[in-house]
């Protein structure tokens, strides 16, 4: 069975490290149809954006996971790949765009 290595992040306010776990990755609502993914320092509580997501966000997402699919059945040095990686890269842009400019509206 794999072990599964979780990031270590140093506490901007605290200097504590700890493991970033999924299980304490958060989630809220933070406009209509905007959420917002964060974590907390378990020791000073200090609150680090992670990302916002809005629905163009997520079917980007989903788009980015159709595309590595269809990636995985061409070959290295078909120009179909390249295309693809193309699209998986300007669709990774577009996100951080997105998040970037939500951090801008509610904060970073």
């Amino acid at each position: 069975m794999a072990t599964v290595k979780h990031q270590i992040v140093d506490c901007d306010e605290c200097k504590n490290k700890f493991k970033l776990k999924p299980s304490i990755l958060k989630t809220e609502k933070v406009g209509e149809e905007v959420e917002r993914t964060y974590f907390k320092c378990p020791k000073c509580k200090h609150k680090f954006i992670v990302v916002y997501k809005d629905k163009e966000f997520n079917n980007n997402l989903i788009e980015i996971d159709n595309i590595r699919k269809k990636a995985t059945k061409v070959s290295a040095n078909n120009e179909e790949l390249k295309e693809l990686i193309n699209s998986q890269n300007k669709l990774h842009e577009r996100n951080l765009e997105i998040s970037g400019m939500y951090k801008k509206i509610y904060g970073a």
